[in-house]
């Protein structure tokens, strides 16, 4: 799908979609996370139990809107999993 059509979308349609990526990539598991700086989505889990987590969700690209952390996840996935 490319980007135009990805701009138009609502905030649950770019959901669903980012949902069924991490269903069909990843297993299910996709993280979203709101911090001060902004929104950081990606596939995956980070490992909270052993500390690295941290370090895993500092590498991850803040986004001031969530719908342009979605968009930038689907149009590459590749740079997110975990």
């Amino acid at each position: 799908m490319s980007s135009p059509a990805y701009e138009k979308m609502t905030i649950e349609e770019l959901l669903n979609l980012v949902e069924t990526l991490a269903k069909e990539s990843n297993d299910g598991h996709l993280t979203m996370m709101r911090f001060t700086s902004g929104w950081k989505i990606f596939l995956g889990t980070p490992d909270l139990d052993s500390g690295d987590g941290r370090e895993q969700i500092g590498k991850q690209v803040s986004y001031k809107e969530i719908r342009d952390g979605m968009i930038s996840l689907l149009k590459n996935p590749q740079n997110s999993i975990y």
